[in-house]
């Protein structure tokens, strides 16, 4: 019967000479993943901490800051502006020197020409009607020794004008309306006999003019420093001299009446010394 014999663990006689290698331990090595976890959340405490440091200052200077202004209190701590101390000097200068003023001339002809009906005859009178069939004729005739003058629209305050009784009617865009120079009528008295057909030959354009009040032009944005834009320019006027004008609204209807009586309201001739 054979006989079991365990083998043998060791190396035996045989194997004499013979190194048997073993196999090197490749476990992973968590040392080298540890710093970078480490850098990081040592940045993450410090950036904690300084956001609370700051939070803590701010805190603390609260109660040494100003309160929040209101808008009427930043508004009222503005410095108010006031009128330059040379225009009381100015005055005073112009009434030393006697500095005139301009003067102011009523035209000696107002009338209608009307496009839609050019044959009709309108008489000269007080009644204004400008559309964009409607155009307005004005004579003036002066005689002076002041050299130059120009026209302009004129439109006194609304309280002024309740005051006097006087009103206008307007409408679409009134702030340039045409002043167009009209060749000279060979005789005064045919501008009575005047239709749109027979009207005097237009020729040149001699400017615009705004037909708004001061309070109109203070109130409305687009119409800011219009008070400031020339009038038509100035032409010479020295001695005796007529000029005849067509008053033109190529988009706008306007109504009044133009009297000779203050306050004053329509179109007139300025005299400049």
């Amino acid at each position: 019967m054979a006989k079991y014999a365990p083998l043998m663990s060791g190396p035996s006689d045989d194997d004499a000479g013979y190194e048997v290698e073993s196999k090197p331990n490749f476990e992973p090595s968590s040392t080298s993943s540890r710093y970078p976890m480490l850098l990081s959340v040592l940045m993450a405490l410090i950036a904690i901490a300084a956001a609370a440091a700051f939070h803590l200052n701010v805190l603390s200077m609260a109660p040494q800051r100003e309160a929040l202004l209101r808008p009427k209190d930043v508004e009222s701590s503005f410095r108010i502006a006031r009128p330059s101390p040379n225009l009381d000097k100015g005055h005073e200068t112009m009434r030393k020197m006697r500095f005139k003023f301009p003067r102011m001339v009523f035209p000696m002809f107002i009338a209608r020409a009307n496009a839609a009906a050019p044959d009709e005859v309108y008489e000269s009178g007080s009644s204004v009607v400008l559309s964009p069939t409607d155009s307005m004729i004005y004579h003036w005739r002066t005689n002076s020794s002041w050299p130059k003058c120009y026209l302009t629209a004129w439109v006194s305050p609304a309280e002024e004008l309740d005051a006097g009784h006087k009103s206008y009617k307007s409408g679409g865009d009134v702030t340039a309306l045409e002043i167009w120079n009209l060749s000279s009528p060979a005789d005064r008295n045919s501008l009575k006999t005047m239709s749109w057909n027979t009207r005097p030959g237009r020729v040149s354009l001699l400017g615009t003019v705004n037909f708004t009040s001061r309070s109109t032009q203070n109130r409305l944005g687009y119409l800011d420093a219009q008070e400031l834009k020339a009038p038509t320019p100035r032409f010479d006027c020295p001695g005796d001299t007529e000029i005849t004008v067509e008053v033109v609204c190529a988009s706008c209807r306007l109504e009044f009446e133009q009297v000779f009586s203050m306050p004053p309201l329509g179109f007139e001739l300025m005299q400049l010394a």
